[in-house]
């Protein structure tokens, strides 16, 4: 026994000093042999050239793996700003079949300062718009990947273009594994309205050739963000979403809501709400809108459109829609944009292009309308007001006061061809009709100074003379003869001039203008 114990002790010695040996010889090239499998590793699955400033390694209480100053610059696109990849440092949290390169596994990697650039283009002729179908495989089966603090940076394809930008505060992805598509959560943060964007989904199979062809898809949601950052509107918005695509163009399905909407020269804030769909293109931020369905008070509108960038060099995006009314009440436009009670009611139908250039200046002042609307059964809210239109009509249609009827409303018909910019309104046509009177005018609004300025002719059915009754209408007789044209019983040239709230009408008979103020 004591025999058999002392072969066993000598061969424990001899074991003990083997592994001394051999780890005497392994050890001092591990790090380098690491740190050769890391580079080797990403210089294959990103088609890069890669540098490590530097890898330690420690195994224990367990094998832990941290580098510095990775960078991965892609082959195709050597001539960029930026690298593809930059990571500050990583923490590699492993086993030691792993680190022994028995097999490919890390349980964590935990990423600080990482910044991943998007090319703006390939060696290809163009990035196709469907995911592409790279089979490279990652040697590391990695499991949970954590990014702290880091950037995704989308370059644009005019290099004078400011590049699209998103900061990292969280990111988490999973089963980063050969060929896999990674499923991520991160909050992103946007940069205009100021607001974290929360969002999961998937992400890959990583396209080393040509990036912009990798797949994402997800949801997202965005809440209590403040409009007021942008010149001229001011509200919160919220909104939540699906994404679905490729980097180069990703197609966006989702909501917004705006409790508390308003114009900053406007009048009282409405409760908006959207539903739309849009593509975004990755490269350079642009956004299609087709469409967007936007809803507020009673009213509902149809968007089309895009938020591109049209100057090379130009700093902003340029909005760029076509809108209509599916349904709309004047009332709830007046609301928003004229401060106190809606002068009218009634039924609109509207459309318009809608072009909202980059710059500093508020939207009021930089908006540019071109289109027409038109006003049906209106009625007007302020009971004097609606009192004189009623007796217009009544003497229009040849009711005199003897036969005029009971108190009450006329509705009123509106067309307008307008042109909105630099503040000012060209109406090339405005239609006003009420039972029995119609006025044709044109001419120009400016809505920062309230100037109006505008021509045209006052129709009635009726002759002169039949407004009256008794001894006028037989003074007025012989004058029928005189203002009578084109089967209009009575028509005279009408001028609008001063300010939107004194305004000067003036008539003009036989040559003379006469002025009501």
């Amino acid at each position: 026994m004591l025999r058999l114990f002392r072969y066993f002790l000598a061969a424990v010695i001899l074991l003990l000093l083997a592994g001394a040996g051999f780890l005497s010889f392994y050890l001092p090239t591990l790090r380098p042999r690491l740190k050769e499998r890391v580079i080797s590793a990403m210089e294959q699955r990103f088609d890069a050239d890669v540098q490590l400033a530097d890898l330690q390694f420690s195994l224990f209480p367990e094998p832990q793996v941290d580098g510095e100053g990775l960078v991965i610059q892609h082959k195709q696109w050597g001539n960029e700003r930026h690298p593809l990849i930059k990571i500050q440092h990583f923490h590699a949290q492993t086993d030691f079949t792993t680190l022994l390169d028995w097999r490919n596994h890390v349980n964590q990697v935990v990423l600080d300062g990482l910044e991943l650039h998007i090319p703006p283009r390939g060696p290809s002729t163009g990035a196709g718009v469907q995911p592409g179908h790279d089979t490279t495989r990652l040697k590391f089966l990695i499991e949970t990947i954590v990014a702290r603090h880091g950037l995704i940076e989308i370059e644009p394809r005019d290099p004078s273009k400011e590049p699209l930008q998103f900061p990292i505060e969280n990111l988490t992805m999973h089963s980063v594994g050969p060929g896999e598509a990674m499923t991520f959560t991160v909050r992103l943060t946007n940069a205009k309205p100021p607001e974290a964007i929360d969002t999961s989904g998937h992400f890959g199979p990583w396209q080393r050739d040509d990036p912009r062809a990798t797949p994402i898809s997800g949801v997202y949601t965005f809440h209590n963000a403040n409009l007021s950052v942008f010149n001229g509107i001011g509200g919160t918005l919220s909104s939540e979403g699906k994404y679905g695509g490729v980097l180069q163009r990703i197609q966006v399905e989702g909501t917004t809501d705006v409790p508390n909407f308003s114009l900053k020269k406007g009048g009282a804030a409405v409760h908006l709400a959207t539903k739309f769909h849009s593509i975004v293109d990755g490269t350079n931020g642009d956004t299609i809108l087709d469409p967007v369905d936007a809803k507020f008070g009673h009213s509902e509108f149809l968007c089309r459109g895009g938020i591109t960038q049209q100057v090379s060099g130009e700093r902003g995006k340029t909005i760029d829609l076509q809108a209509r009314t599916k349904y709309g009440r004047m009332e709830d436009i007046l609301r928003l944009v004229v401060n106190g009670k809606p002068i009218l009611n009634g039924n609109v139908e509207f459309q318009s292009r809608i072009l909202i250039p980059p710059g500093k200046q508020q939207v009021a002042d930089k908006l540019n309308l071109d289109g027409q609307f038109h006003l049906t059964q209106a009625t007007l809210t302020n009971e004097r007001d609606a009192r004189f239109l009623k007796l217009l009509s009544e003497r229009a249609s040849g009711i005199t006061k003897k036969d005029q009827g009971e108190k009450g409303k006329v509705a009123s018909n509106l067309f307008a061809r307008f042109v909105l910019k630099n503040g000012n309104v060209h109406l090339a046509k405005l239609s006003f009709e009420v039972p029995g009177a119609q006025i044709q005018l044109a001419g120009n609004f400016n809505l920062v100074s309230s100037a109006v300025d505008m021509k045209g002719d006052f129709q009635m059915h009726a002759t002169l003379s039949e407004t009256q009754s008794g001894f006028k209408s037989l003074l007025l007789k012989p004058l029928d003869r005189f203002f009578e044209k084109d089967g209009a019983g009575f028509e005279v040239p009408l001028s609008i001039t001063g300010t939107r709230d004194h305004p000067a009408i003036g008539v003009t008979v036989f040559h003379r203008t006469f002025t009501i103020h």
